[in-house]
């Protein structure tokens, strides 16, 4: 054992031993995604924490979101940090932050659900919105993340569906995966409640020994005020209320005192542990549905607890850690070596001469990369919604092309609509206000008859009606050359997830052949770069289950959506 880890190992034997951890004085950032209420809110407050950025899609969660936590996190609010649908997030814009907190929606996973999971597109994407999380994860690159779940999660479809977070984490991000079913009557609450709670902590060594709190003690008693005949009382929920005490249905009636009592939002915010004087500024409906859509505050407090001191105890670790090099920064390496080795005199003295590096070793590079960020939306009317699960459930190997090709048979047509992310757009439009919608065209074409090649994409738009029609164009140069423009631009600046400035930051491309050989292009010689851009690149199919495209979605119970992803590689 490396003396650093024994170390760590003798300075926590507490923890190992009692499963406690303490010193959690220590200030840090925290983002609270699916935020609901303010339960992740409250407990990483009374933690010390300080909330940069807060999403929750439901308009009267929000408002007693901000009804509560104006006052103690204003900054939050005055710097338009709390956001809506969080499929509008572009994780470059987030504040910087150490811990992720996200309770995202568990009705795909849950008991009283359909059970979908990532299949769910019939009230919106909440089946995968889970993967929202993995791009912040991915470009944010916090200390830690705490997620929380219902516990159908970890069996969800015999477990491919806990089994694909876990990798996505373990890796894909890089991240530590640590889980547990987590009863909110462990940590000092008076109901059942279990859920899935995962943790995990980033550039973690092998030697890894974060663990859970140990339990503590509250009942319903505490609760009523008053004799209860249940010690620990039934797990909030989100309608089916007034069920007689005697039916096996009943969860908000009580024997208190010798009285049948219903349940209502006072004890319910007590149960869940929220203080006295947390407001709802909602119907009394609405705060019952609101407090059994929240986390457990004690719970997750106990568990943060120990989140944020194992977060603070791995900073001196990570600094010694040594990350392996992938292909691609080799070959970075050894461009940079080569030019070094077999430049001239002539050379040395010149400056501001950077250069992109695109290499063959390994992999075929990618121009573009696929993201949450380079998803493009298209309307599908004329048809019904009761093709949902027939045309998603196609699982062909050209799963894709057989699911356009079923929309248009039973009549749907696709009016292109946007990019998913506001800043790709404004990008796009930086070269030609035409080209998100040229992006739309090549997209289609590709997708539907499986044509990569951009040239040949080009081609094939030219002689389509529609995909003209779409562009609103009729010369073919006039299509080349901006499309021309637009890979160029890719290479030497743009960027998918933050906004553009029109300039560039490289005066060419070095790429890297197989062989290790290397062929320079300089801006001096643009066309011979734009020519040789618009031979190599291809389109590219990434994970549709990762990127979140390629399947019906519905939307507010009426308009049908589908949406598609540019991936661009040599």
């Amino acid at each position: 054992m490396k003396q650093l880890e024994l170390n760590y190992f003798l300075d926590n034997t507490e923890c190992l031993e009692q499963q406690s951890f303490k010193n959690t004085s220590c200030n840090f950032r925290f983002i609270d995604l699916f935020s609901g209420i303010g339960g992740f809110h409250l407990a990483m407050h009374e933690l010390g924490g300080e909330c940069v950025f807060a999403s929750e899609i439901d308009r009267y969660a929000r408002k007693t979101y901000i009804h509560n936590f104006r006052k103690i996190s204003p900054q939050l609010f005055d710097k338009d940090c709390f956001n809506d649908d969080i499929r509008n997030v572009v994780p470059n814009e987030i504040p910087d932050f150490d811990l992720l907190c996200a309770g995202f929606p568990c009705q795909p996973f849950s008991q009283a659900g359909y059970k979908r999971g990532f299949n769910d597109f019939h009230n919106s994407e909440r089946g995968n919105l889970f993967f929202n999380i993995a791009d912040i994860l991915e470009v944010k690159k916090p200390k830690a993340y705490f997620l929380e779940n219902v516990r159908g999660l970890i069996n969800h479809d015999r477990g491919k569906t806990f089994e694909l977070i876990r990798n996505i984490i373990e890796q894909d991000l890089g991240y530590s995966f640590y889980y547990q079913i987590v009863k909110a009557s462990d940590y000092g609450l008076p109901q059942l409640r279990p859920r899935a709670f995962i943790v995990g902590f980033r550039d973690e060594s092998s030697f890894r020994s974060f663990c859970f709190p140990p339990p503590l003690k509250f009942n319903m008693s505490d609760v009523w005020g008053g004799a209860c005949t249940r010690e620990i009382g039934f797990t909030l929920r989100v309608g089916g209320r007034g069920s007689p005490i005697d039916d096996r249905r009943n969860w908000d009636s009580y024997l208190v005192d010798g009285e049948v009592r219903q349940l209502t939002y006072v004890e319910a915010r007590r149960m869940q542990g929220f203080p006295d004087d947390f407001e709802f500024p909602v119907s009394p409906t609405q705060a019952i549905k609101q407090l059994g859509n929240s986390v457990a505050v004690d719970a997750v407090k106990a568990v943060g607890r120990n989140v944020v001191s194992y977060m603070n105890s791995l900073e001196n670790r990570q600094h010694n850690m040594k990350r392996k090099k992938n292909k691609g920064e080799w070959s970075e390496l050894l461009t940079f070596v080569k030019i070094l080795a077999e430049q001239k005199n002539e050379t040395i003295n010149k400056v501001n001469e950077g250069f992109n590096i695109k290499s063959y070793l390994g992999s075929k590079p990618t121009l573009f990369n696929a993201s949450g960020n380079t998803n493009f939306i298209f309307e599908i009317k004329n048809l019904s919604k009761e093709k949902i699960d027939e045309i998603n459930n196609i699982n062909t190997k050209t799963k894709l092309t057989d699911r356009i090709k079923a929309i248009e048979q039973y009549g749907g047509v696709f009016s292109y609509l946007a990019p998913e992310k506001k800043t790709l757009e404004y990008n796009l439009k930086m070269v030609d206000l035409a080209m998100p919608r040229i992006i739309g065209s090549i997209l289609l074409a590709f997708y539907k008859n499986r044509i990569s090649a951009i040239a040949e994409i080009i081609d094939y738009i030219h002689d389509y009606t529609d995909l003209r029609e779409l562009i609103k164009y009729e010369d073919k140069d006039w299509l080349i050359h901006k499309v021309k423009q637009l890979l160029v631009d890719i290479l030497l600046r743009f960027f998918a997830g933050s906004e553009w400035d029109g300039t560039y930051d490289a005066q060419g491309t070095i790429v890297v052949k197989q062989t290790g050989n290397q062929v320079a292009f300089h801006i001096i010689d643009l066309e011979s770069l734009k020519s040789y851009l618009f031979k190599q690149i291809r389109l590219d199919t990434p994970s549709t289950t990762r990127h979140r495209y390629g399947k019906l979605i519905l939307e507010n119970d009426k308009k049908l959506y589908f949406k598609l992803n540019l991936q661009l590689r040599f």
